[in-house]
Order: structure tokens, then C-alpha cells, then sequence
């Protein structure tokens, strides 16, 4: 299992040329999604920055999520992750917007939106939006970060090559 680099590489290279901006809302993989943007010889042009949003505290303090979304959905649900879009769209304004969350391990809570490797992903590339929702099967949790990262690689393509 390993990042898509030829893409990461051709998109970051795309994003740049450009003139774009990027910015990231990320609760499951923690900041995983901006560490490898940052790792980017070129992001310095682009990555605007990002918002780790683990908990659901700073999912609705900091990104204005609504607590009866979390309520009704989970955190771990497409309707928070696009408010979750939302909220970054505000607060660091970019071209492109990511947002992610989803279950890389499984917790006694449960929810009956997401299982252990669910991902929910929200792309916005110059106010055209897409969302996923994908389930990979691994049990490491590594293996699903990357494998979502990947999946937000293709989402942002589509919108950048369209």
C-alpha cells in the first residue's frame, strides 16, 4: 500500500501552475492528508493550510458544525463532512477544499452511519463539489489513510481535469 505519487506529484504540479490555493478539514487521519501535501516541493505556492478537527468539540467550535448534525448523523457521516467543507470554505478561503472523516479503528461506540474503514470525503475545486463515501477493508489504519488519501487524489483530478 502506498500514496499515488505520480498523481500527488502531477496534481501538486497542476495546483500550482495553476495559481491555486488548498486547504484541508481533517478528522480521521489527523492531519495525515496535510503532512504529505506539505511534503510537496511546490506547496509552499499553494497549501494555505489546515484544520485538524478530531474531536467533535472542534468540529462545531472551530468549523461551525452543528451539534444536531453530530446528533442525527455522526460525526463520521456525509452531512458532517460537507459542513465540515463548509466551515473551512470560511475560514481559510482557497480554491480547493478538502475535507475527510471516517472510522480507521473500531471503537465500542458504533454508529449507523460508519464501520472501520468507512470514509466520507468532501472536494471542492472553484465552487464544484463532490463527495464520496468509500469503505476500505483493511484493518490498518495506515492502510486506510493512505487508501483515502489516494481516493481524495482522484476526487480532486476529476474536478481539476474536467
Amino acid at each position: 500500500m502506498k500514496i499515488n505519487e505520480k498523481k500527488l506529484n502531477r496534481l501538486g504540479e497542476l495546483i500550482s501552475l495553476g495559481g491555486y490555493k488548498l486547504s484541508l478539514a481533517e478528522s480521521m487521519p489527523g492531519g495525515f492528508f496535510t503532512s504529505i501535501w506539505s511534503l510537496q516541493t511546490e506547496s509552499g505556492d499553494y497549501l494555505e493550510g489546515s484544520i485538524v478537527c478530531y474531536s467533535e468539540n472542534v468540529k462545531k467550535e472551530v468549523l461551525g458544525v452543528p451539534g444536531s448534525l453530530i446528533d442525527r448523523f455522526s460525526a463520521e457521516s456525509e452531512r458532517v463532512t460537507e459542513s465540515m467543507l463548509q466551515g473551512l470554505e470560511t475560514i481559510i478561503p482557497a480554491d480547493i477544499h478538502i475535507a475527510v472523516t471516517g472510522k480507521a479503528f473500531s471503537d465500542s461506540e458504533g454508529s449507523a452511519n460508519a464501520v472501520r474503514g468507512d470514509v466520507f470525503l468532501c472536494v471542492s475545486c472553484q465552487n464544484n463539489v463532490i463527495f464520496q463515501k468509500f469503505h476500505f477493508s483493511s484493518l490498518n489504519a495506515a492502510h486506510i489513510f493512505i487508501s483515502a488519501f489516494n481516493a481524495s487524489l482522484d476526487m480532486l483530478e476529476s474536478l481539476l481535469c474536467d
